[in-house]
């Protein structure tokens, strides 16, 4: 993290900014001493925000005269974004005629944040200043904030040589992010969730229904059903830093929205397992809490009276955490790649995002179907960094950067699973809560 200095006009302040140190510091050499490789995957996040009082629809553009293919629906003063690539083309039409077209945008490395502001007239003053006045107070209130925010990214990535995703201000996040610092780098954790050696009779397994603090366990209370856990007292966790730029570790042991189509990106299969489906779930929540450093109870939804007297910071009382996705897929199947965090809403200011992603990893042994780091950050080569499955490992990787922004660089995909067949589970952790 370094201190960077500017000015927008209303005097100089300071931002913390998280610029990332030089490759040979990866490998624990001098700086200089080794050179970073070009990925050979050119993709990288796009986003594209709305600055007119008017629902805008934006659609991919396939630049050979055919219909553009719908992407999202984005309201006034919000924003939308996808994973693209160099020379790929969208276009904005009215939510309500897409024969109109407003903007077009090509896309243009490294520029990842394009608006639309029809307020603005390039050389012509009068007409701008009419614009403006054409705009309500709330609306001019929410315009200006875009624009600093627009000033601020361009001071951002001069300093910080990346693309300010978010809308400024946002605060780093909350909760911990694991060092990784150089390849190799190891952490170690300890949790009391251990492993299940023996499947627990049905009647055992049902919902739970226990609320807020009645969930609390305290260090000296027996685990959930641990007559049927190993006998250890403990499970160590190691996690193994792979990739220093989207800290990736290795840990051991809307109807607008129907007219998306996800086949040619997403061609896998998937349902929702939540918390309080079983005690074994649960577990693995708690177990996952450990790893991430997070009170278990911001896991799970908490009563006005516990999260008043120990969250009172938070707007919601709900889990930071989403339902565990349960993914299949089959041959052929695949994700290309994608980043998990979105664009949050401008009335949400503190401008809630997913945080930190955990896959787990529930069987071994096929072909293909790694978990791919197209454009990590190293000195060997340009291919992506490939994690296999194997049971009893997940990868952790977070989406936010210490200093609050998105981090571009967690692009990851799944690759085509050539023989066999791959199960995982996702786990999506929000900060500074889940939106």
């Amino acid at each position: 993290m370094k201190t960077m200095t500017f000015d927008l006009g209303y005097g100089p302040q300071e931002f913390r900014a998280y610029v990332r140190p030089d490759v040979a510091e990866f490998y624990r050499e001098e700086a200089g001493s080794r050179q970073e490789k070009k990925p050979l995957h050119t993709g990288w996040a796009a986003k594209f925000v709305n600055l007119s009082t008017r629902r805008v629809r934006l659609f991919w553009d396939p630049r050979d005269g055919r219909p553009g293919s719908p992407m999202s629906v984005v309201a006034p003063y919000d924003a939308a974004g996808t994973a693209s690539f160099p020379g790929h083309a969208f276009y904005l039409t009215p939510a309500e005629d897409e024969e109109t077209i407003l903007a077009r945008f090509v896309m243009n490395p490294p520029q990842a944040v394009y608006y639309y502001d029809p307020v603005t007239v390039e050389g012509d003053e009068e007409a701008t200043q009419a614009n403006l006045d054409a705009l309500s107070a709330d609306q001019f209130a929410k315009y200006q904030e875009h624009v600093t925010s627009r000033d601020f990214g361009r001071e951002y990535v001069d300093f910080a040589g990346r693309e300010y995703l978010v809308r400024y201000p946002r605060n780093a996040p909350s909760h911990k992010i694991w060092r990784a610092d150089r390849y190799g780098q190891e952490h170690w954790v300890a949790t009391r969730e251990t492993h299940f050696v023996e499947m627990p009779p049905e009647e055992k397994l049902g919902k739970i229904e226990e609320t807020g603090e009645r969930r609390a366990l305290m260090p000296g209370d027996p685990r959930l059903l641990h007559e049927y856990r190993s006998p250890e007292p403990v499970l160590n966790m190691t996690l193994k830093v792979l990739s220093c730029s989207t800290t990736a570790g290795d840990n051991t042991r809307e109807k607008d929205r129907e007219r998306d189509s996800t086949r040619d990106t997403r061609t896998s299969l998937n349902t929702w397992v939540y918390r309080e489906k079983d005690p074994i779930v649960d577990a693995v929540y708690r177990r996952a809490a450990d790893l991430l450093r997070i009170d278990e109870a911001l896991l799970r939804p908490r009563t006005k009276e516990e999260h008043d007297r120990k969250y009172p910071h938070l707007q919601s009382v709900g889990s930071l955490a989403e339902a565990l996705q349960l993914v299949h897929y089959d041959v052929g199947q695949e994700y290309t790649a994608h980043h998990d965090f979105g664009y949050a809403s401008f009335d949400r200011k503190d401008q809630p995002a997913r945080f930190a992603t955990l896959l787990l990893y529930l069987n071994e042994g096929m072909e293909g179907g790694e978990t791919s780091f197209p454009r990590w950050v190293n000195a060997e080569t340009r291919d992506g960094l490939k994690v296999v499955p194997k049971v009893g490992k997940a990868v952790l990787f977070y989406s936010q950067l210490p200093d609050g922004n998105m981090d571009d660089w967690s692009h990851h995909a799944a690759m085509p699973v050539k023989k066999g067949e791959k199960w995982l589970m996702n786990l999506w952790v929000w900060d500074p809560e889940y939106s």
